[in-house]
This record gives C-alpha cells, sequence and structure tokens, in this order.
C-alpha cells in the first residue's frame, strides 16, 4: 500500500491542471548538491534530478559534490536523495567515472594511466574492459541500493566522449564493457542505459546491450544528428552548462550549475527508469509532449534575440545583463546553430524564445530561423564561416 501511494502522489504531481500544458523543462542533471535549490528546482517546474553514481571520489574533476551518495544515503533524514524524494521530485541515476576518454575502456584515465582499484586505492595493473566494467557496475549497484533506489528503476552509464563507430578498437571495448555491465547491473535489478552520442548509442542498441537511449547535447559528435533524426532517442540533453538562479543584475548570486533534458514525444508513455518514493515513475504524457512541441533547433547561423517582436533588427537582448557565477554579464543575443530552445507565443513571422531554458523567456527571434519541429535536429557543420552563413531550408 505504501509503494502504491508513493506512486500515485508523484504521477498526481506531473498531472495537475497546471503541470499537464506547462512548456517549461521537467528533467535537469547536476554535478553539485541540489539541497539548497530544492524549493526553487519545484517552483521552475522541475520533475526529475539527474544525478552521479561513480566508484571513487575525483577531486582532479573540482566537482566535489557529483556522487550522490557522498550527500548522505536514504538512512540520513537530512541526505540529498531523501530532501529531493521529500519534496515529491524524482531522479535519474547517472553512471559516470571517467567516462570522458576511450582509454577507460582499458581502466585507464584520459592521460593513460591506470584507474584506481575498486577501494579507490592507486595501481599500476592496467584491466580489460570486462574487469573495468565489473569495478563499475559493481559500484553502481551498490551505491544505488544505498540510496534507495528500487529495482526495476534504470542506471544509465556515460559514454561521454566523441565515439566513431568505425574506430574498431574503441567499439570493441566498449561493447565488451557493456556486456559486463549489463549482466552485473540486471543481476542487481536494475535497467541499463546509456547517455552517448549518435554512434555510441546506435552500437549499444545494435549489440542488445542498453534498453534505454540518452543522446547528448554535443553537436559536432558522429552520429548525433543522424540519431536524433531517426526518432530512437529516449532522452535528449537539450542544454548544458546552464546556471539558474542566479538572481539579477546588480544583485548577482551563484547558482546551480545544471544540464536540462528533454524526454522524447514518441516514448511519452515509457517508463525511463526514473524513480521516487522507493519505486519507479513516469512523467505524464501531457507534459512529455507538451514539453518537446515547445522546443526547436536554431538552423540560421544568424539567428539573433530580438528584445521585442516589434524591434528593429539591431535592437538586441545583448543591451541588456543577466547573472552568471555570481557576477553580471552581458546578455547572449544569438540562437547558437543546432542549440535548442524553447518557444512561446507567436507574432507574424516573429516567436519568442528562451534560449537558456530558465523558463523566462528572452526575447524574440523569426521563426524562419528555427525548425519547424524539435524532431529534426541540423547537422553539424565544422567550418566555423560556413556555420554562420548558414540558412534553414
Amino acid at each position: 500500500m505504501r509503494i502504491f501511494l508513493a506512486l500515485l502522489t508523484a504521477l498526481t504531481l506531473a498531472t495537475g491542471p497546471a503541470r499537464a500544458a506547462e512548456t517549461r523543462v521537467a528533467i535537469i542533471d547536476a554535478a553539485w548538491d541540489t539541497r539548497p535549490y530544492i524549493d526553487d528546482l519545484k517552483g521552475a517546474g522541475i520533475l526529475i534530478i539527474g544525478r552521479y553514481l561513480a566508484r571513487c571520489p575525483q577531486p582532479e574533476r573540482h566537482i566535489p559534490e557529483k556522487r550522490l551518495i557522498d550527500q548522505g544515503t536514504i538512512k540520513d533524514g537530512n541526505s540529498e536523495v531523501v530532501q529531493i524524494l521529500r519534496a515529491g521530485m524524482g531522479i535519474l541515476s547517472i553512471y559516470q567515472y571517467n567516462n570522458d576518454s576511450k582509454f577507460k575502456f582499458h581502466g585507464k584515465d584520459r592521460n593513460g594511466k591506470p584507474l584506481p582499484d575498486g577501494n579507490c586505492r592507486p595501481t599500476s595493473r592496467e584491466r580489460s574492459p570486462a574487469a573495468e566494467a565489473e569495478l563499475d557496475a559493481n559500484a553502481a549497484v551498490e551505491q544505488a541500493r544505498a540510496l534507495g533506489q528500487p529495482r526495476g528503476s534504470a542506471i544509465y552509464f556515460g559514454v561521454d566522449i566523441a565515439f566513431n563507430r568505425n574506430d574498431s578498437s574503441t567499439r570493441g571495448a566498449m561493447v565488451e564493457y557493456f556486456r559486463t555491465v549489463k549482466r552485473i547491473v540486471e543481476r542487481g535489478g536494475y535497467n541499463l542505459g546509456a547517455y552517448g552520442n549518435g554512434d555510441a548509442l546506435d552500437v549499444l542498441l545494435a549489440e542488445k546491450l542498453i534498453q534505454h537511449t540518452w543522446l547528448s547535447a554535443s553537436r559536432a559528435y558522429p552520429g548525433s544528428s543522424a540519431f536524433h533524426n531517426t526518432g530512437r532517442w529516449q532522452l535528449f540533453q537539450s542544454g548544458v552548462n546552464l546556471e539558474w538562479f542566479t538572481g539579477s543584475p546588480g544583485q548577482c548570486r551563484r547558482g546551480l550549475p545544471l544540464d536540462t533534458n528533454v524526454q522524447n514525444a514518441r516514448y511519452a508513455t515509457a517508463d525511463l527508469g526514473f524513480w521516487t518514493n522507493q519505486t519507479p515513475v513516469r512523467l505524464h504524457p501531457d507534459r512529455v509532449r507538451a514539453v518537446h512541441a515547445a522546443r526547436r533547433f536554431s538552423c540560421d547561423g544568424d539567428a539573433r534575440i530580438r528584445r521585442t517582436a516589434r524591434s528593429a533588427p539591431d535592437d538586441l537582448i545583448s543591451k541588456g545583463s543577466r547573472c552568471q557565477g555570481g557576477r553580471t554579464v552581458r546578455q547572449a543575443d544569438t540562437v547558437d546553430y543546432a542549440n535548442a530552445a524553447r518557444i512561446g507565443r507567436r507574432a507574424g513571422d516573429m516567436v519568442e524564445v528562451d534560449y537558456d531554458d530558465d523558463g523566462t523567456f528572452d526575447g524574440w527571434t523569426a521563426a524562419s530561423n528555427l525548425t519547424p519541429s524539435f524532431d529534426r535536429k541540423p547537422e553539424w557543420i565544422h567550418s566555423s564561416a560556413s556555420r554562420r552563413g548558414a540558412r534553414c531550408p
């Protein structure tokens, strides 16, 4: 009965009348302790918070709060996991430990040095992909259980590199790694997902190694636009390196660094492995579809943002300012090529845009600067000059 009531509460949060047509993003991921911002996140319409698992701390990355387990377990009433769940929000579990290098699959860091062992002690021993995967998967399951993550939910393992399907050596190592991860994670009662670029997700799906696909935001990585346009992604990281809750110009404060994510409307009714209150949970389909429908990609290399719908072409929002890193900076005035933005009201050919997805519309751009829908992502153009000159088809 307790589990049923918890699930009902979580679903009701996502289905209330004010939430059903809500176009603000519902899913974020963060590498920092979210406790100081729980009320802000809830007020911003966030329903799912992605937080990280890793077998060892990584002080060299200067993100001391990245591991959720370091903020306490489910048994600690003041822990981050308890505070998130108590606020009625769910969690997306992500495993990343030096996953930003192809050397990872051989048990090495990005400098080619052997990674610490399962007890986080330095070692000079190199490991096979299967041996490295065993250490990671066991740590993921152990931490998930300590955090109260229920069986039947998911853990997403990161492949945060520019993986190329034609790199046979890295491909073989990645497949071997994920085979071991899949065996251990599923034995522990969890489903396996992967975060990565298009080529990585395509290979892992073809090898039947993952149940869930989370496409990274990296615009130039191999296969990402092509994979997006097949519609096989379940989650898409729509914005990265953002900072919310920074105050107003003149009264700036440091906010919460985070990334935003969109669930594919094609999978609006799917269980993507989010969890809350000891049970897996889904977002309401109406919210999923509304968020998806309100997103577009910039397909114009000069998608400038004007202050108002009636502003002249040179009356841009860059005349204003915003807060970043605790200080006042100039407002950006362009939706960068192939980046995502939330759209709002229409006025002729002009459309309101929220380019940093913080819930506040920043200004207006021509609708012709954006793709007709979120289902078609522009192919990345590597030449900066060609990119600036790009025009929507």
